[in-house]
């Protein structure tokens, strides 16, 4: 029953108008097929990156570019050392003079693609160190900077590292076939070559005619014996003359490792400082602890013979009265 019109009529007010009677309609069909969802949608808005954020990223992404370049010249320096062995090796047992020469070119085509890998990977560490120090030129760069510094240092130290290390290992390998060949002239003068009476060559004999051979100084009546041979001891020593410029031209690039080695030392140095002061501080604050598990100890062992004095004058108390209501009934 609609008492809109009694309370109408109550207050004075006329019936309503039928134009203002408010008529309920069905709603539409599409308005039948809707459900409300089972879950709740979740819509959410990613914001772009700030403009610091996306400085930062493309900073980063630039520097990992060059890291990964300078990991490349590695690994191929790596590989390349490799083959260059298996060259030395094959070249060093083989007697066959064709295939000698072809070993030679080989071997000397490996060693430039080293030396010339190393230094691109040694500029490249360069520049990384000059786009890190862009960073520390104001305070205002570096508080802004500072875990970006810190990842590109770590990084760079790294790679510092690795590279020297490979440097270093080529350099052991060339040292050592530098010292086979030597040790190859003199076997081939000693097996070769005879005295002027027919004797053999004793080994201080081989080995200063090596000397002399490395000297590019050949007129000593022994070599006349045979120019075959002598022409094969000549290749041997180009052989060592191509190892000692190679190892000539590495000696600026270890320098240069040395100096950058050096600067990360200082940094490793500060680190292993400041690890050294934390352990300090560390022991220093396990002998406080120590020293307050003792107090605490003391301060338990007192409270507790505190709390026994006064238990016991509460018994004393407790036994004068008992004592003295006694006498006082007897």
């Amino acid at each position: 029953m609609d008492r809109l019109p009694q309370l109408r009529a109550a207050a004075g007010l006329g019936p309503l108008p039928v134009s203002a009677l408010v008529t309920s309609t069905p709603p539409p069909e599409s308005a039948k097929n809707f459900s409300l969802p089972e879950a709740p949608v979740t819509i959410t808005f990613k914001e772009p990156p700030s403009e610091i954020d996306q400085d930062t990223m493309e900073t980063l992404a630039a520097f990992y570019k060059d890291a990964a370049e300078v990991q490349g010249c590695v690994s191929t320096i790596r590989t390349v050392m490799q083959e260059l062995q298996q060259r030395h090796s094959e070249n060093m047992q083989t007697v066959d003079e064709a295939r000698s020469k072809v070993l030679r070119g080989e071997i000397d085509d490996l060693s430039r693609q080293t030396s010339d890998t190393a230094k691109a990977a040694k500029d490249k560490l360069d520049a990384m160190s000059k786009n890190t120090a862009k960073l520390k030129e104001t305070p205002d760069s570096i508080a802004a900077n500072s875990a970006i510094i810190r990842i590109e240092e770590n990084q760079y130290t790294h790679l510092v590292l690795k590279l020297t290390v490979a440097m270093a290992e080529y350099q052991r390998h060339q040292a050592a076939n530098e010292a086979f060949y030597k040790a190859q002239t003199q076997r081939q003068i000693k097996i070769k070559y005879t005295n002027p009476d027919g004797s053999a060559i004793d080994d201080a004999t081989a080995a200063q005619l090596a000397e002399q051979v490395l000297e590019n100084n050949t007129t000593s009546y022994i070599f006349q014996q045979s120019k075959d041979v002598l022409a094969s001891i000549i290749e041997t020593r180009n052989d060592i003359y191509r190892i000692e410029q190679s190892m000539r031209d590495l000696n600026q690039l270890f320098n240069d490792l040395a100096f950058l080695v050096n600067e990360q030392g200082e940094l490793m140095d500060v680190i292993l400082a400041n690890v050294q002061q934390s352990t300090r501080y560390v022991e220093k604050g396990r002998e406080e602890l120590k020293k307050a598990r003792k107090y605490q100890k003391k301060s338990r062992k007192k409270l507790i013979c505190l709390i026994v004095c006064v238990c016991i004058v509460i018994a004393l108390f407790v036994v004068v009265g008992v004592l003295a209501g006694t006498l006082k009934v007897h």
